[in-house]
């Protein structure tokens, strides 16, 4: 198959990081994958990039980043369109953006199969709701794109349960909708030495480190709350941040709830998602601070399955469908959405190397097992199969 990914992300973010991996071992099952992501800098034209046999093609960027990172950019929009010229066998949309939704149905109106992916919940209480000036333009972005999008296309594809009920309630059929978790691209991401990687980045090699990575820094004030507390038993604790944040918050939130202490905290900014092994395995644990609301019940944390990969144990929210496998398979600890209870299971792995040992030797196992995307390739090859059965008939 020739297969088209649209992705609404700046590449190297976000549901980016769910669509590369998948590409890649599709690629590896002998199908030709080009993923369409924005970039993360000023260029005038397309870029082409080949990721290990995958097409990366990148459109035009005429802002800075953070100023169209959401798929609403007009020149991003219209130089997909360009994608109508080319012959493809399927189109998988990642989310609903208009970056996404305008080529994708496009090319479904010309008689190519179309997959969507819903991997959050953006309205009617989601990510953007706060963001809208007018309540009004988030009613209509969730029935019009973020809705109705789903209901026509061939196949949906969810991380969540959550998600896969919200699918229901807006019509989409039963028999179109699958619900497919978000991987772990255990080849890329491996453990490396600790001491070595905290000697590279500069770390010191004798306390403890504990490890936040993302773009989305909605919780982090909830984490930091919870590192207060792990201080008060392990006052030489580090905290490493891998990553951004785009609105600039981390040294003020880190200021208003460490005080003194917030130079413990140490931001180690972005890295290439092929050297993220390295900042990973300086941890000794990794922290998913899951809030209970309904983003959080949604989703399906990209970093979810990179902490695993690391072969660290993690701590984490029981809020989501992700966190379930950790008891599961004794991959980690889970806490309730509350920062003094994930204080006390962060305290709990410190205290003891071995625990730490084995829930990490079960996180890379999962990892490789039956959450690697190798496994979960399959269920999306199946899912592109019965939409192309259905068109031929």
């Amino acid at each position: 198959m020739r297969i088209l990914f649209l992705n609404h992300n700046v590449i190297g973010r976000g549901s980016f990081l769910r669509c590369l991996p998948l590409a890649d071992e599709l690629h590896q099952r002998g199908h030709e994958v080009v993923l369409v992501t924005t970039a993360d800098s000023i260029q005038s034209g397309w870029k082409e990039e080949n990721r290990s046999g995958v097409k990366v093609w990148v459109t035009p960027r005429w802002g800075k980043t953070g100023s169209h990172d959401g798929g609403y950019a007009l020149v991003d929009i219209l130089s997909r369109l360009g994608l109508l010229r080319h012959s493809w066998d399927l189109v998988h949309a990642f989310e609903h953006r208009p970056n996404v939704t305008i080529p994708g149905h496009l090319l479904h109106l010309s008689g190519i199969p179309l997959v969507s992916d819903w991997s959050d919940w953006w309205t009617k209480g989601g990510i953007t709701t706060s963001r809208r000036r007018f309540k009004w333009v988030d009613r209509l972005e969730g029935s019009w794109i973020e809705e109705r999008t789903r209901k026509h296309s061939d196949a949906v594809t969810v991380v969540s349960q959550t998600l896969y009920e919200r699918a229901i309630g807006v019509g989409v059929p039963p028999d179109r909708l699958f619900q497919i978790p978000s991987g772990c691209d255990h080849r890329r991401i491996t453990p490396l030495d600790q001491q070595e990687c905290r000697r590279r980045l500069g770390l010191p090699s004798g306390c403890p480190i504990v490890c936040f990575s993302g773009f989305a820094f909605w919780d982090f004030a909830f984490l930091l709350d919870a590192y207060r507390w792990v201080l008060d038993s392990f006052p030489e604790t580090r905290f490493i941040v891998i990553g951004s944040d785009k609105e600039g918050q981390i040294e003020s939130l880190c200021q208003a709830r460490l005080g003194e202490r917030a130079g413990q905290v140490h931001q180690l900014g972005v890295f290439h998602p092929d050297e993220i092994s390295l900042p990973l395995s300086a941890a000794d644990i990794h922290l998913l601070p899951l809030p209970d609301n309904l983003v959080n019940r949604a989703r399906w944390p990209i970093k979810f399955g990179d902490y695993l990969c690391s072969g660290r144990p993690m701590v984490a929210c029981c809020v989501g469908d992700a966190v379930e496998w950790l008891p599961r398979f004794n991959a980690g600890l889970v806490s309730s959405p509350d920062p003094e209870d994930m204080a006390a299971r962060i305290c709990e792995l410190l205290s003891d190397e071995t625990l730490r040992r084995e829930c990490g030797a079960r996180a890379r196992e999962l990892a490789c097992g039956p959450l690697s995307w190798g496994s979960l390739a399959e269920r999306f090859l199946e899912v592109y199969e019965k939409c192309l059965g259905n068109r031929t008939r």
